[in-house]
């Protein structure tokens, strides 16, 4: 069993928002800029404000297929109408409505001036220019101008994620390109003898560094630009090596070697490059070996090496790191959840539990545990949909009550 090279306060484990809150607080954004195409846009973060070039609707606009008129004209019914024309979506709308006229029209349709009301088809019958109105639809099925926003209003702001909607919307408002922050350069290193590149010649004796694909994927998914640094070995060189070429980056993260035993060397490489430690474990599980610190102003943070627990790591602590040095404060959505089966008292640790969502006897969405726990265990990791937070020393909990989540993926 390995020594402990760091001693005293840095060495206590500290709890999830302890860490979460030192983290967001040390790391710097990087405030470069450029400008991208809204198509290429995914979880990228506006760099500033920007506002509508134009006005949604134009004019007022159909919501439905059918024909439009004046209330007025409508305060008796059953009641024929005499049709003036038609106007289709992209139509610049050339009429205007005299007593009991109406206009075809469709969804989408700028409307006739002075309409106030549109009739749904199914509520009428047409014969050649006439429409017999039989029924008056309650809602008026109309879109007023600028019903959606205005030129000039200031739809999407400063450090917004760029997400499907706000793409649609910043396409609605006429950009094509949106000036972004851009992507923080994190470079990742996997560490351990044992490990090599998943597709290499398979050795019995080893392992795939199967969690350096993942963690890369991630983020990049979450507006970074992943830097794969390879496979350290348990050597002090062969870190420090890697160590030195990530110092290019913004970022670097380790996977492995960030706990006490005789070949966990991350610290011990660190700490011969001058590396300041913020902390070192976590009152959490799976995930109590992580790290946080500064090496030339450059921040780093340690993951362990078992793979779930460096994949919650990263969902809790990295995801939150690589938005702020966008300039973006993300913070992760926790849902309530029916429970699926009782759990058992917690340790002194918070626990994220991996689960699916299922249904019960009554039809309820629940959150269902997964029997397999194991830190290592990949297949029930691929398998979870959610992680199930169970705080420090929480009492045995029953199937049915209410338990608090954290969607994956």
């Amino acid at each position: 069993m390995g020594v402990s090279l760091v001693t005293g306060k840095e060495n206590n484990p500290i709890s999830v928002k302890d860490a979460k809150e030192r983290i967001l607080k040390s790391i710097k954004p990087i405030n470069r800029t450029e400008k991208i195409n809204i198509k290429d846009s995914l979880n990228r973060i506006l760099s500033k404000s920007i506002k509508a070039k134009r006005t949604q609707p134009a004019f007022n606009t159909s919501a439905m297929d059918g024909y439009a008129t004046k209330r007025k004209y409508l305060k008796i019914i059953p009641k024929c109408l005499d049709i003036i024309g038609e106007t289709k979506a992209g139509d610049k709308n050339k009429f205007k409505l005299k007593k009991d006229q109406a206009v075809r029209v469709f969804t989408g349709s700028f409307l006739p001036e002075g309409c106030d009301k549109v009739i749904l088809q199914e509520n009428c019958e047409k014969n050649k220019d006439k429409v017999y109105v039989k029924e008056v639809n309650s809602e008026s099925y109309i879109r007023e101008k600028g019903e959606d926003f205005f030129q000039n209003d200031q739809c999407l702001l400063k450090s917004s994620i760029m997400d499907f909607g706000n793409i649609a919307l910043a396409g609605a408002m006429n950009y094509k390109l949106i000036e972004v922050y851009k992507r923080p350069r994190i470079g990742i290193i996997a560490n351990g003898n044992e490990l090599f590149e998943p597709g290499n010649k398979n050795q019995q004796v080893k392992q795939p560094a199967s969690t350096k694909p993942s963690i890369m994927s991630s983020v990049n998914s979450w507006g970074g630009d992943a830097v794969d640094l390879g496979i350290a070995k348990d050597t002090v060189n062969s870190l420090k090596s890697k160590l030195k070429k990530g110092l290019s980056c913004d970022m670097i993260v380790t996977i492995g070697g960030a706990s006490i035993g005789d070949y966990d060397l991350v610290y011990k490489s660190l700490k011969e490059m001058n590396f300041k430690l913020n902390f070192w474990k976590i009152k959490m599980k799976p995930g109590k070996p992580l790290m946080f610190g500064y090496l030339k102003n450059k921040p780093i943070i340690g993951l362990p090496g078992n793979p779930v627990s460096s994949m919650v790591c990263a969902q809790l602590f990295l995801k939150q790191s690589i938005y702020k040095l966008q300039n973006h404060n993300y913070n992760e959505n926790i849902f309530d959840f029916r429970l699926g089966k009782d759990l058992p008292k917690n340790n002194w640790r918070e626990s994220y539990v991996r689960g699916y969502i299922s249904k019960n006897t009554n039809n309820q969405i629940v959150a269902m545990p997964i029997s397999n726990q194991d830190s290592s265990s990949l297949s029930s990791y691929a398998n979870a949909d959610l992680l199930i937070i169970r705080e420090p020393n929480a009492r045995k909990i029953k199937k049915n009550s209410l338990v608090k989540a954290i969607i994956l993926n």
